[in-house]
């Protein structure tokens, strides 16, 4: 499951909503005034609210939106006089069928719409105009079970993200330098090849390699070696420009994605006076897949070893 849970909700939700078509025929056969009514606002808000979410992106509000209509229409056929709402079946069954489809929508209203659904869902409730005390109590009290139980589902949805965000953040980053890893350099080189392409701007791949890493190695052992890797990350971090993605690719192999970079040699005229046992090769990316242009920065920067 992505990290981003609620769009999935949505789109489901969007779906589910269109389930109370089933109930038109009885609608049209035993409707009163009061249900006509009721039904009419749940459809006209419907469209708007899913309208409303792909304009604005905000589904989960436009969603809350329209379950904050739908929790009003149950309850505007619970409070009215029951010859108002339907004809020709029993009021109490026809009742309890709405008490239930306010109860699920409370559920959902505070699972999407969290603490103010709560408070909504029971303002509802507590404010309106009941005939009798012990319905309002009634309903109230399966409204804040169900609200409950939908805040809880909320938060275990946060919980999960940041488990799986926390997840995907580490299958994408190296460990011991903090940067990004070469994974995602494949996910990210298409994204800001298109970019460059779109932005008309030219793209930059550097190749960075660490001369000495493996004489630091034997000479003081591989905690040192590891020291040594940090340091250069971090003057490669701090001599990059922002807006520079810097991955790490190897065991001793740095790489950097430079979009509208002019002067590669002053960036490694920098690197080098802060860390200079690095060699660097460069090579634009247009029109190249990632292997072509690391082979290219590689040849680059081999060549400058030889010379």
């Amino acid at each position: 499951m992505s990290p981003e849970i609620w769009p999935g909700l949505v789109r489901l939700y969007w779906r589910l909503a269109l389930i109370p078509l089933v109930w038109i025929p009885v609608v049209v056969l035993y409707g009163g005034r009061v249900m006509y009514a009721a039904t009419l606002l749940y459809w006209l808000s419907l469209p708007v609210a899913y309208i409303l979410g792909r304009v604005t992106g905000m589904g989960r509000l436009a969603v809350s939106l329209h379950l904050g209509v739908a929790l009003f229409t149950a309850l505007m056929s619970l409070v009215a006089p029951p010859e108002a709402v339907v004809t020709g079946l029993s009021g109490e069954d026809w009742r309890l069928g709405v008490m239930a489809f306010f109860t699920v929508g409370a559920y959902a209203f505070a699972a999407f719409a969290g603490w103010p659904g709560l408070w909504l869902a029971l303002a509802y409730v507590l404010l309106a105009p009941w005939p009798q005390e012990e319905t309002r109590f009634l309903v109230a009290a399966g409204g804040l079970l169900a609200s409950i139980a939908g805040l809880s589902v909320a938060a275990m949805i946060r919980r999960l993200q940041a488990l799986q965000s926390l997840i995907q953040s580490e299958a994408l980053t190296d460990p011991l330098t903090g940067l990004a890893n070469r994974r995602s350099l494949e996910r990210e080189f298409p994204r800001l090849q298109a970019l460059a392409a779109r932005e008309g701007l030219s793209l930059v791949l550097s190749l960075w390699d660490l001369d000495d890493l493996k004489a630091v190695n034997d000479r003081e052992g591989h905690k040192a070696g590891d020291a040594h890797l940090v340091r250069f990350a971090r003057v490669l971090r701090e001599e990059a420009r922002e807006g520079d993605a810097l991955y790490r690719v190897g065991g001793d192999e740095f790489v950097g994605l430079h979009l509208g970079l002019r002067d590669g040699a002053s960036l490694e005229a920098r690197v080098h006076a802060r860390f200079p046992s690095v060699s660097v090769g460069f090579s634009q990316v247009e029109g190249k897949e990632l292997v072509q242009a690391l082979e290219a920065a590689d040849g680059l920067m081999y060549r400058k070893k030889g010379r």
